[in-house]
């Protein structure tokens, strides 16, 4: 008898696919160390409704849905596949001087048409596969204190298939994380904030800001449709979606919470609707003189919706939630950046993610 699945076992790996709908293979550096997630699949049944029976004897299976959520630690390595993917823009990655260091800049894409990921777990005695899916919402949280960032990734499949040909247990031996991925993990101490008025001077070390807690979540408007394009095989074929396309305007925010609160200025800004610019750095251990694993995330334009202090009868705190706009011109000391962010990453890897 099998031994039992059990969750401690578990390893999965992405890999960018081309095909929607078709697999790849996925292999060497191709893993990521996650937390909790996992792909589901869901079918509506229609229960035959033939008079002269009391109860029913059938029922045929609908359409497939299949949404997929992981969530992990974010780590200086292994995590540019899937920042990529949401993100839309990558590219070579630049070498920093004559050293090991990578630097990649991944831009917010307006369309990720035709970038998806191939997802293969380990469930023990078998492989779960989604063979296309696409990444339709990432997002980052951490506070103070001993516990690595999280990122969280949600994205919309075409299936969850238990019996691939293409990722089998043979095939999945030979799935590695990429060198350092099971390390580098991104902690909140690790981070420099700075924030000022859009319009204003170029972030400097006079703009700092010391939020305790905050979440940045980044959602893409996509949807994907039944067309009759896409079924299962076999005596019973269900339909599949085909790739999710946009289908409204992304919803970007960012929450920061201040541990303490002694002043109304953000009450005041908010009131001004006062436009700010801010980016989020967090740095990590020496790759190579002098340069550092690093995510460094830049935002032109941020409006602030709600400012209201907490009701507490001990210190009262300050949350901020932000909405994150495009700009229709780079601020000072963000040269070319008129997207809603820009995402920086030096690490070690020297390929494009999304090649």
């Amino acid at each position: 008898m099998p031994n039992p699945s059990t969750g401690i076992q578990q390893r999965i790996a992405f890999k960018k696919a081309a095909v929607w709908g078709t697999a790849v293979a996925c292999g060497a550096t191709d893993e990521v160390l996650f937390l909790t997630g996992q792909a589901k699949r869901t079918a509506p049944v229609e229960i035959d409704q033939s008079r002269g029976s009391a109860f029913s004897k059938d029922g045929t299976a609908g359409q497939i849905d299949c949404p997929v959520q992981y969530t992990c630690n974010l780590r200086y390595v292994g995590m540019d596949v899937l920042i990529a993917m949401f993100m839309g823009i990558a590219g070579v990655p630049t070498v920093q001087g004559a050293t090991s260091a990578y630097q990649n800049i991944y831009k917010f894409s307006p369309d990720v048409y035709g970038l998806m990921v191939t997802i293969a777990k380990l469930m023990g005695p078998y492989i779960e596969e989604v063979p296309t899916a696409k990444i339709s919402e990432i997002s980052i949280s951490g506070e103070v204190g001993p516990k690595p960032l999280q990122l969280a990734i949600t994205g919309i499949g075409i299936n969850k298939e238990a019996a691939s040909l293409v990722n089998t247990l043979a095939a999945f031996a030979s799935v590695t994380l990429p060198t350092g991925a099971d390390k580098n993990a991104v902690m909140f101490s690790q981070g420099v904030f700075r924030m000022n008025s859009q319009s204003g001077a170029a972030l400097g070390a006079g703009d700092v800001i010391n939020p305790g807690k905050f979440a940045l979540t980044l959602k893409r408007a996509v949807q994907g449709e039944y067309t009759g394009a896409y079924r299962t095989t076999g005596a019973n074929p269900q339909d599949l979606r085909d790739e999710p396309s946009n289908s409204g305007m992304p919803d970007l925010k960012l929450t920061l919470d201040f541990p303490i609160h002694n002043n109304a200025t953000y009450l005041t800004d908010l009131g001004a609707d006062a436009r700010k610019k801010m980016d989020i750095t967090f740095t990590g251990a020496q790759i190579a003189a002098p340069y550092n694993y690093q995510h460094l995330l830049q935002f032109p334009h941020l409006q602030m919706v709600t400012a209201d202090p907490t009701d507490d009868n001990g210190r009262i705190k300050q949350p901020l939630e932000f909405h994150i706009h495009g700009a229709s011109a780079a601020p000072t000391g963000m040269a070319g950046i008129t997207d809603p962010l820009w995402w920086t990453v030096i690490n070690t890897r020297s390929t494009n993610p999304l090649a």
